[in-house]
């Protein structure tokens, strides 16, 4: 039994460590993202990234707090798929940044038990940024393209 442990432990760490991979991925796709965080269906933050030299607006504890309110709040709205389809990502502008919710499923694939391998990429973007369209053509495709890293 305490093989199958340990070996549990490696494998949460090296996904946690290709989710924090993902994330600095993620900061590179365009200068205007300021943080990327990975967050699990509970809203525990998995993985985060900040971009180089930036002084976050909130503390760690706060930043954790936010991960479990979005994902909370894209939960909710999954009440209304049957009927608006899925949300493919949310989007709230500040006066000081804008945050996006983006959640992570994969039709395709089989997990056993769906909802504890669910994710959820946030995002916070520079005021000026145009959060839809980086979403839409950078950050999008980037989690097709790197499923591996939620499996």
């Amino acid at each position: 039994m305490t093989m199958s442990l340990r070996e549990d432990d490696t494998e949460a760490t090296t996904r946690n460590a290709n989710l924090s991979m993902f994330c600095k991925q993620i900061l590179k796709a365009d200068k205007s993202i300021r943080f990327a965080g990975i967050a699990n269906n509970l809203g525990s933050l998995i993985a985060t990234e900040y971009r180089e030299g930036l002084v976050p607006l909130l503390t760690k504890q706060q930043t954790s707090q936010y991960a479990i309110e979005a994902v909370l709040r894209a939960a909710i709205r999954e009440e209304f798929e049957s009927n608006i389809g899925k949300l493919e990502y949310s989007i709230g502008k500040y006066e000081k940044l804008i945050r996006a919710t983006v959640p992570i499923t994969f039709e395709n694939i089989a997990y056993n038990d769906s909802k504890n391998k669910k994710f959820y990429l946030l995002l916070s973007f520079d005021i000026d940024s145009d959060a839809k369209t980086v979403i839409d053509k950078k950050i999008l495709p980037s989690i097709k393209e790197n499923k591996q890293f939620f499996i």
